[in-house]
């Protein structure tokens, strides 16, 4: 995977200088986008979220693009089995990236208990499995905007996505914005080796999951205010490889129906995988690098999106 570190800040100030014009043409940047109510259209997303299915969380189109779900944003609640739609949404909406957030009465549906309520995930516009793993991808290509990234972001998607796939040793013809592990590791139809796949797929989504929700607070009390770049730094901490790795240690010896029901207790150095708390520093950095970003997601919406309205699609 490409992670974009904080210490490649020159490089971000050049980037920032390329894409300039952007931010210009975009019109503003970072969380200065304003939150309104916007217009109906006629398009939809729909999908699901998991740490286990989540149920009882917020699913937001996140408009201005300050990594938390406002007032006036479109937004639906997660059901059983953590699905969620998000209707009447303009072709600019189904093009923007979406948020996740738990509040006190989320459930996790695993062990049926109440979740952290700092438990926040992202996902790029039109994924269906909101997830640690789409969080990462999102970051990752906010991260590669910033660095001066002029592919279309669908690419930038597609690429990050095939570089944690890859680097989990899952199968090429899985697609980590649309992988089910809770479902496919409990599918008797489904080969013991792809179970084992999926069942060792989610506990590493379970312990990114909690990483989030456990370190949250104290980067965003490092943050001044800056609660968004707070969140995209703590997530470009987060080495996903390294938790594999050692998921993968912690359950080489289980037996498939023992790891197809294990949970967080079963992968002791997985956990103990140290995430580090983003500094001020690094936060501020991380501000600058949003602003690159935003900017170029925002154009990219204007310049896709048609003058028609909603399309009625998935936002796939």
């Amino acid at each position: 995977m490409t992670q974009l570190k904080n210490g490649n800040f020159q490089r971000n100030l050049f980037a920032s200088a390329i894409l300039a014009p952007m931010m210009i043409l975009a019109g503003c940047s970072g969380s200065d986008y304003p939150t309104q109510e916007s217009p109906a259209g006629t398009g939809a997303v729909s999908g699901f979220a998991y740490d286990g299915y989540l149920r009882g969380a917020k699913v937001c189109v996140d408009e201005n693009l300050n990594k938390q779900c406002d007032d006036g944003e479109p937004s639906s609640e997660t059901v059983n089995g953590g699905q969620f739609s998000i209707k009447g949404l303009t072709d600019a909406q189904l093009l923007t990236p979406m948020v996740v957030e738990a509040d006190a009465n989320t459930i996790d549906e695993d062990s049926g208990q109440l979740v952290d309520v700092n438990l926040k995930l992202l996902a790029p516009a039109g994924t269906k499995a909101i997830s640690g793993f789409s969080t990462i991808v999102q970051m990752e290509t906010e991260n590669a905007l910033a660095a001066g990234s002029v592919a279309p972001i669908s690419e930038i998607i597609a690429e990050q996505e095939a570089q944690l796939r890859a680097a989990m040793g899952l199968a090429d013809n899985i697609d980590l914005m649309s992988y089910d592990p809770v479902a496919l590791k409990n599918d008797g139809a489904v080969n013991d080796s792809a179970r084992r796949a999926a069942a060792t797929a989610h506990l590493v989504n379970q312990v990114i999951s909690q990483n989030i929700a456990t370190l949250l607070p104290q980067a965003e009390a490092n943050a001044n205010g800056e609660n968004a770049a707070a969140f995209g730094a703590l997530v470009n901490n987060i080495d996903a490889v390294a938790i594999n790795a050692a998921v993968q240690n912690d359950v080489s010896g289980l037996a498939l129906p023992e790891l197809v029901n294990a949970d967080r207790s079963y992968v002791p150095e997985a956990i103990a995988v140290e995430v580090k708390v983003p500094t001020t520093q690094e936060i501020g950095a991380q501000a600058l690098q949003d602003e690159i970003a935003n900017a170029a997601i925002q154009l990219s919406i204007e310049n896709e999106e048609t003058p028609t309205g909603g399309t009625g699609g998935t936002g796939s």
